[in-house]
């Protein structure tokens, strides 16, 4: 009899043991999922600054200082809200902030993004004044850091325009260091154009300077000798206004 009952109160201890067990995994579980995930926060972030910095920055390296784990913030009811204040900025410090609707909380966090950028850098020495050519420049890609003010990062920006100096080998060309191409030159032959009610008239003529496009350039006309004022419409081409 005696063994019996001790065999009774040893099951009973066992199954209080287990369902205080149970009670105390229901408990932590019950706390944690009251809590917001950083991981998620954290995650969300770094989705949307790779998207932000795409196709703008090559090799990119994110470093973020991640939330404090011992921030408890109850879990959000509602989607993650996620609100960046300079959108136009693709590298340096920024930071993103993190909003909950429902409950009402808000976080900050801090990102430091790195990468490479094109920059567009003379292949060998141009001369003053050379209309610049594919076998002249070449793209590169370094830190952003390294890109000088001013700096072209578009090929295309760069081919066809005229160096206003002397351009070294291997060095970064700069927007003020390039004009667009002269359509007239200085002591060249020249089409003069005259419109007068509706007819359109070609003469011979020489340019006296050097012109761009849409600049107004004096001209002599090759019969009369006269000097006018033309504004250039196309290559070797003057409009008389």
């Amino acid at each position: 009899m005696n063994y019996l009952k001790q065999s009774i109160n040893a099951f009973s201890t066992f199954v209080l043991a287990i369902c205080a067990a149970g009670n105390v995994w229901a408990l932590e579980t019950s706390q944690h999922n009251q809590f917001q995930s950083l991981d998620d926060i954290h995650q969300l972030v770094e989705n949307h600054v790779k998207q932000k910095v795409d196709q703008q920055l090559f090799d990119i390296h994110i470093q973020m200082r991640k939330l404090s784990p011992e921030l408890n913030l109850p879990s959000c009811a509602s989607a993650l809200q996620l609100i960046d204040n300079r959108l136009d900025r693709v590298a340096g410090r920024m930071t993103i902030r993190v909003i909950c609707a429902k409950p009402k909380w808000q976080v900050f966090v801090p990102v430091n993004v790195d990468g490479k950028k094109p920059l567009i850098i003379s292949a060998k020495a141009i001369l003053n004044r050379a209309v610049i050519t594919h076998e002249d420049v070449k793209q590169v890609y370094v830190s952003y850091k390294k890109i000088p003010s001013g700096s072209l990062v578009d090929l295309n920006k760069a081919i066809g325009m005229r160096a206003k100096r002397a351009i070294g080998a291997n060095q970064p060309l700069k927007i003020r260091d390039l004009q667009p191409p002269f359509w007239v030159y200085k002591n060249k032959e020249v089409t003069i154009i005259t419109r007068t009610a509706g007819i359109e008239v070609k003469t011979k003529g020489t340019a006296l300077k050097s012109g761009v496009n849409d600049e107004q350039v004096p001209v002599a006309n090759s019969k009369t000798k006269k000097i006018i004022y033309g504004i250039v419409i196309a290559p070797n081409t003057v409009l008389i206004p």
